[in-house]
């Protein structure tokens, strides 16, 4: 198995696993601790072992998200770490990394299980903002509410987009949208807009919410949200803040979760939705499919805009760039890429070239 966030293609073969957690620690540029000790991992052969028994991908996520779940103030670990010291986190060093290795091979077990029944379900809502100039654009053209469906929607808090109010920065100034459809929470979603990407004119109307995961996220059970809260990076108390925000929203928000593989269970959801145009998202998913199911869930698009108005926008990584590209079209493959992106919808640019 291969993806564009650096998981190596033999698991067996430790050289190739070292650079593909060496290619993550670059993904990982926001996170200093985490792009240390990654780039440290990939030169300890005991722990790139034990990177190489975590079956699920990134297997670097689920193995940091594991340590964060786990790690309590009195691990020597934690101070390391914002969101248990505060303001008096060190910064990464050698130390760390030591603290970092004892606290892996003395928890091996318990790492090894979550990386075997966990799945890297990063729910980041700010990706809404980074979808939402093409989303709004088409919800404009058709001037009816969408039908939205979200493929990989975790806790499906990204269908929750017309509840958030947002705020783009442009070289111009900034263009601040209320949501379409406030519930009794608010979350404001900043992004900035470079090299002339033009903000959305309104946030949508949503007609229906259907998110579709292999194991929904229940936002309203502690555990699963305490896990949600684990895959944020250590240093990110703003993305931690924004995810409490939006879980809020989304337990307030009537949303239809379906379980289980999108290319099996989209058509039906396609064809049980009332009539009027359909939005269907999806953002840092595609990695985790096989070429196969790549192509059968184009397919699937490419019918279904044959029957009704539909856009599709793919917010995904690609191998040419740390950072996602955005494409419009019902066939990914044969779409428009019309952004980069960063990861966690912190900005919007015109896309990179592939080198």
């Amino acid at each position: 198995m291969s993806d564009a966030y650096g998981v190596a293609a033999g698991r067996g073969d430790l050289e190739g696993l070292a650079r593909g957690v060496r290619r993550w620690a670059e993904t990982a540029a926001d996170s200093p601790l985490y792009a240390f000790l990654a780039r440290r991992v990939a030169a300890d052969p005991e722990l790139l072992a034990l990177v190489a028994q975590i079956p699920r991908t990134p297997p670097m996520n689920l193995l940091l998200g594991g340590v964060k779940l786990r790690l309590g103030e009195d691990d020597a670990l934690a101070a390391w770490y914002p969101h248990l010291v505060g303001g008096d986190a060190r910064r990464p060093d050698d130390a760390a990394f030591v603290a970092f290795r004892d606290y892996v091979l003395a928890h091996a077990d318990a790492l090894l299980e979550v990386g075997r029944t966990r799945r890297t379900q990063t729910n980041e809502a700010s990706r809404a903002a980074a979808v939402l100039p093409w989303l709004a654009a088409a919800a404009e053209a058709w001037g009816e509410p969408v039908h939205l469906i979200d493929i990989g929607a975790s806790a499906g808090l990204n269908l929750c987009l017309d509840r958030f109010d947002y705020c783009y920065a442009t070289a111009e100034g900034t263009t601040e949208l209320a949501a379409s459809d406030r519930g009794a929470s608010q979350l404001t979603l900043a992004c900035e807009l470079r090299d002339g990407i033009r903000p959305p004119r309104a946030v949508p109307s949503i007609a229906s919410r259907t998110g579709l995961d292999l194991d929904p996220v229940d936002p309203t059970d502690p555990a699963s949200a305490a896990w949600l809260e684990a895959l944020v990076w250590p240093e990110h108390e703003d993305r931690l803040a924004t995810l409490r925000a939006a879980l809020e929203i989304r337990r307030e928000t009537p949303v239809t979760m379906v379980a289980g593989d999108a290319t099996h269970h989209l058509p039906h959801v396609l064809d049980g939705l009332p009539p009027g145009p359909v939005a269907i998202v999806h953002t840092v998913m595609a990695y985790q499919l096989s070429e196969a199911q790549r192509a059968e869930l184009d397919a699937v698009c490419v019918a279904a805009e044959r029957e009704r108005p539909l856009v599709r926008i793919g917010m995904e990584p690609w191998s040419g760039s740390p950072y996602p590209r955005l494409t419009l079209g019902a066939s990914q493959r044969e779409g428009t890429v019309v952004a980069s992106a960063h990861a966690h919808g912190r900005w919007l640019a015109r896309p990179e070239r592939r080198p």
